[in-house]
């Protein structure tokens, strides 16, 4: 199978250095912009390809563009000529189950991309939006009681500072080795902060009815449904009763065949609805849900207030 990248700039230069990194090569770029040759990382070149030769070659198409008005065009322009659509998920990770997939290259990803996000998001604009004072996120924060909190997906740790004073104990969980050792640095004069590296969807090794909150910001989006599901009914075992959690989570429901790669600034698929009916079948009532606007993008996400009782 021959693989192209539609998209020739900064991003698609990107996919093809992370696919080459774990072995897979292409054939090829395609672009609507651009014509001749395009030079990678280390001098590796590749030819632009138009559509017929595509067609021709039997190949399939990763596309590696950012703005997502462009990528539907080029989506239902490769479809009006029959041509395959694949996800990085599907040639990156060798893992049998979709799920899987997904979740590994959400892993990478972050592992190989993120340098700059992780410094971005220290900054005040950044930090405002969840922990201003007339941020939804800080409003539905003050309903939890954390004395013994759990905030999953921490990252760098860029929000412990906001909460940690409040908190008699806070247990960071992250799926990256990478973050978890950078918040042990960071935090390292902190005795009531405990660190716990998980395996992207459940809390097995933390203990039952001894939480008094969770919570998770700006990560949860990502997430495959099953995994979603997963941690909901880890969140119901690991809280007190009375114990309350706070998601901020994907709104994205326009394609079942989303992915982290492919769908708008990451959102995997997931809506509001779904994420009640999955809460409710995990044991936890809703007790708020707030559509929001994410990125300039028209209620993409969602936050979910839940309550173990």
């Amino acid at each position: 199978m021959g693989i192209v990248l539609y998209g020739a700039g900064r991003r698609g230069k990107k996919v093809e250095d992370l696919l080459y990194a774990n072995g897979v090569k292409i054939e090829g770029f395609a672009d609507s912009k651009k014509t001749g040759d395009v030079e990678c990382a280390e001098g590796r070149i590749y030819p632009i390809l138009g559509m017929s030769e595509i067609q021709g070659g039997g190949h399939k198409v990763i596309i590696s563009v950012a703005d997502q008005v462009a990528n539907q065009e080029i989506t239902e322009k490769l479809r009006n000529h029959s041509i395959d659509i694949l996800v990085i998920e599907d040639v990156l990770n060798r893992a049998e189950d979709i799920v899987e997939k997904n979740r590994l290259y959400v892993a990478e990803y972050h592992i190989r991309e993120m340098e700059d996000y992780f410094t971005n998001a220290e900054n005040d604009d950044c930090i405002n939006i969840f922990w201003g004072k007339n941020s939804l996120f800080w409003s539905l924060f003050q309903k939890l009681n954390v004395d013994k909190v759990i905030e999953l997906a921490c990252g760098r740790g860029r929000h412990v500072p906001h909460y940690v004073e409040r908190a008699e104990s806070v247990t960071l969980v992250d799926i990256l080795e990478e973050n978890i050792e950078y918040c042990r640095k960071r935090f390292q004069e902190n005795r009531k902060i405990t660190y716990y590296k998980n395996n992207g969807y459940d809390l097995h090794d933390l203990p039952s009815e001894s939480y008094t909150a969770l919570f998770t910001y700006d990560a949860m989006v990502h997430f495959e449904m099953l995994d979603i599901f997963n941690y909901l009914k880890e969140t119901q075992r690991v809280l007190k009763d009375g114990g309350r959690a706070l998601f901020h989570h994907s709104n994205n429901s326009a394609d079942y065949r989303v992915t982290f790669s492919s769908g708008t600034a990451g959102r995997n698929y997931m809506s509001k609805d779904l994420f009640a009916y999955l809460a409710n079948r995990a044991g936890l009532k809703i007790l708020e849900q707030r559509v929001i606007d994410w990125g300039g993008v028209k209620e993409l996400d969602c936050l979910t207030l839940l309550e173990k009782n």
